[in-house]
């Protein structure tokens, strides 16, 4: 005999809680794509290093080179792996950015090779080299310069550059702690200061290391989502085509923050004082010498200060002197030696630009490097006779 009573109807898929659930993850999801958009855009006073970089690099260069840096959590940002950049109109970013390991540099091994004499150069736009390709780097130069004047079959010189732009010594510091135990250079250089005293808000560097070291695993997620990036590049630039008011910290930042660079806001305040560079200077000779690596200061020189006139990055410079002298460290003196060569050394920075040099002023500063490096291995051979 059949039961009269209904058979259970067919499940439907999916139950209402579910749903509920699924759509609660859509809209959360949607609504941090578009709060970390919203902080790519705005690129405000309140925003994460990583924001305020993303939003100067768009304002010095062009669409295509809007995407050459990735979020790191430690120093902020870095060089995104393998990136080219072929566009005539930009002066800045041409070329090879970075090989697939991420530096400026031809491809090579983490690994040291045996018979290789490895010089990693940590610093700034200025060691990056911006406005020249790889082979026109101050670092490439240097490479060039030993081999050519060292030449044994048995030993051969490696310059990594390791330079990135916008770093400060408190993000090189972070560099060097990440990659000095998987580079094992023999010699390291450094060269900051060139962004250390520049007003980009009211929070130091250090400040904002403390601030985002208390962000959400999906914040980081979002800094490094090139969709996230794509879509603020976009709204970025419809953006700027509509400002037409004065620059200020919350409104067309980037701009405000270049200017920053030579006429700084009293109310904005170096993204790193004088007694955090010392600090981070010493620290980075402490963390060579504590691994048996000498490691080579580099003074490099604006534009005004080639001249002979007056710069802001004087009383840095004058940190790294004092600390060399403490320390018994070589200088690189690309200053010095642009000074000697003043009226031709001054034309070698590229138009426009107070800080970046073409190849021959690349040259020059390959050129101290190189006569640092040369004090480094005598007193090297004179200790082991």
């Amino acid at each position: 005999m059949q039961s009269s009573e209904p058979e259970p109807a067919a499940s439907s898929g999916i139950s209402r809680s579910r749903k509920l659930i699924f759509a609660s993850v859509v809209v959360c999801c949607a609504f941090a794509l578009l709060e970390g958009t919203a902080r790519l855009v705005t690129g405000t006073a309140n925003g994460s290093r990583f924001d305020q970089m993303n939003q100067i690099v768009m304002f010095l260069g062009t669409h295509e080179s809007d995407l050459m840096l990735e979020y790191d959590s430690e120093r902020f940002w870095k060089l995104k792996p393998s990136v080219t950049i072929n566009d005539p109109d930009n002066i800045f970013w041409q070329g090879t950015v970075s090989n697939s390991l991420g530096f400026r540099s031809e491809e090579f091994e983490p690994t040291k090779k045996p018979g290789t004499f490895r010089i990693v150069c940590f610093g700034d736009s200025s060691t990056f080299g911006i406005g020249n390709p790889i082979k026109d780097t101050w670092p490439s130069q240097l490479q060039e310069l030993l081999n050519s004047q060292f030449p044994d079959e048995q030993i051969q010189f490696q310059v990594i550059n390791a330079g990135v732009p916008g770093y400060t010594s408190f993000q090189g510091l972070q560099h060097m702690r990440q990659e000095l135990d998987r580079l094992s250079p023999d010699l390291v250089m450094a060269s900051y200061a060139n962004n250390d005293f520049w007003h980009w808000d009211k929070q130091t560097d250090r400040q904002h290391a403390e601030r985002l070291a208390q962000s959400s695993p999906v914040h980081d997620t979002l800094m490094n989502s090139r969709l996230v990036q794509l879509m603020a590049a976009g709204l970025s630039s419809l953006r700027d085509k509509k400002v037409t008011q004065a620059p200020g910290p919350n409104q067309h930042w980037a701009k405000a923050a270049s200017l920053n660079y030579a006429k700084p806001r009293p109310d904005w305040i170096r993204r790193v004082p004088l007694d955090s560079f010392r600090a981070n200077i010493t620290s980075m000779a402490d963390l060579c010498g504590s691994r048996g690596i000498a490691m080579i200061p580099v003074k490099w020189p604006d534009q005004p200060q080639a001249g002979g006139r007056w710069s802001p990055r004087i009383e840095y410079q004058e940190v790294l002197d004092e600390i060399a002298t403490d320390r018994q460290l070589a200088v690189a003196d690309v200053v010095s030696l642009f000074q000697q060569n003043r009226d031709w050394a001054v034309r070698t920075y590229i138009p426009n630009d107070i800080v970046h040099v073409n190849r021959d002023g690349n040259r020059l500063a390959a050129q101290a490097a190189y006569s640092a490096v040369s004090r480094v291995l005598m007193s090297r051979m004179l200790s082991t006779n």
